[in-house]
């Protein structure tokens, strides 16, 4: 039987106004027809959405429109600050040329869930960055700004100081157990950094979280052009477990972890095999994960962006209610975020937590969190268990104010990852 799925898949939306000071930007959309939001640079492994200040490095963004009407689509670029609030810079002191434009088009070949597919490639031939920092790429409908549809965020980097980075299962905590400890130094040999305990912000994220990011205002210790992060709990992060995979890529080739799918007019179905707690059989998975993203791909075509359809695609996880605490899906999936859009139901009949998402054909990493009631902080642990081993990726970000500036400058960006070879 088809499952109650339609209530679940529109939520309700809230877009606080474009340009307020509490405004905090993020890569999401803000209408239901807008999905598959992606924003990456091509030539950095990881595919991140930093580009380099001065060079040739382009950001591409992309999404689909499933509506029924082909829209026009509109752009403009906001500087933020390293908390991804508006800076105080204008447009003409962090712009070279046009600040906005349109976003090129391409219609869906085949699919049973009609859709068009927009891409934007930034800096180009009308604009470009003139100032290091965090962005975010705001697009509407019509030239109407005041009615964006979602939000994309990339980075500009300018590195000024060289870091050291580290990550390590021997931590202040625990040893080898459930944490991964971040070490960082910063040295700046050529470069002035006037009274770093004031001026440097370090950002550090596991697998591009912001829920559970470290965010560090104060060295430890600094002297002779060397800046030290050590003993600090923030660097303390819980070590989690590998994603969970799947593949949808082919509605006839069923990947190990789907149990079915089936079309049912007018759209497919994609059933995943139902999850237990791994934290409760004490399960660490050595599968090899991409650390929560996923990849659009259709088997059999060279035009995965047009050719690949939407599934309903349907998840379960078998355990008791959690009765002080919510239980969402994390990772690129749900842009990372904790929302209605990541939260599953309780179906107390079948005795489990339910979720169902519309997603494009393709490879999904995902994983279960719980989200204590009135927090605003995932423990991926409490459903699938913390373990040293787990391969985690951590991103470090260094921005820079000097005093008099008007922005948070990003001096440094570095990717370092805990026991892997990468």
């Amino acid at each position: 039987m088809i499952r109650k799925i339609l209530t679940i898949l529109l939520p309700a939306l809230f877009f606080p106004a474009v340009g307020t000071s509490t405004k905090v930007y993020e890569t999401r959309a803000f209408d239901n027809d807008i999905r598959s939001i992606r924003i990456w640079n091509e030539s950095r492994n990881p595919l991140l959405p930093v580009i380099e200040l001065g060079s040739p490095d382009k950001i591409t963004l992309s999404f689909d429109d499933l509506s029924e009407t082909l829209n026009t689509y509109s752009y403009k670029i906001i500087h933020c600050n390293w908390d991804w609030t508006p800076s105080d810079l204008s447009e003409s002191q962090y712009i070279d040329g046009y600040t906005g434009g349109y976003l090129e088009h391409e219609s869906s070949v085949g699919t049973y869930f009609p859709y068009n597919h927009f891409t934007l490639e930034f800096p180009n031939d009308e604009a470009g960055c003139t100032v290091s920092g965090n962005y975010a790429i705001i697009v509407y409908p019509d030239n109407d700004d005041e009615n964006p549809v979602l939000t994309a965020c990339f980075s500009v980097v300018e590195h000024l100081v060289q870091t050291e980075c580290g990550v390590s299962s021997q931590t202040d905590i625990d040893y080898r157990k459930e944490h991964q400890q971040v070490s960082l130094v910063i040295n700046y040999p050529d470069y002035d950094l006037s009274q770093p305990q004031n001026t440097l912000r370090v950002v550090i994220q596991q697998n591009r979280r912001r829920d559970n990011q470290a965010v560090l205002a104060s060295p430890s210790f600094y002297q002779n052009n060397r800046i030290d992060y050590k003993m600090n709990p923030a660097l303390i992060f819980k070590a989690g477990n590998q994603y969970q995979s799947f593949d949808i890529s082919s509605e006839r080739i069923l990947d190990r972890e789907i149990e079915s799918i089936e079309y049912y007019k007018p759209y497919y179905h994609a059933t995943l095999y139902p999850d237990v707690p791994r934290r409760e059989k004490h399960v660490y998975s050595s599968d090899k994960d991409l650390n929560g993203r996923y990849i659009i791909n259709l088997q059999g075509s060279d035009y995965p962006d047009t050719d690949g359809d939407y599934f309903f695609t349907h998840f379960t996880l078998e355990t008791e209610p959690y009765l002080d605490k919510e239980v969402h899906i994390l990772g690129d999936i749900t842009g990372n975020r904790i929302s209605d859009d990541s939260k599953m139901r309780y179906n107390f009949e079948r005795n489990c937590y339910e979720k169902t998402l519309l997603l494009k054909q393709g490879g999904y990493n995902y994983i279960y969190a719980a989200v204590p009631l009135g927090s605003n902080t995932a423990d991926v642990g409490e459903i699938e268990g913390n373990f040293w081993e787990t391969q985690n990726e951590y991103t470090i970000y260094v921005y820079y104010h000097p005093f008099g500036s008007l922005y948070d400058r990003l001096i440094s960006y570095n990717v370092i990852y805990s026991n892997s070879n990468y």
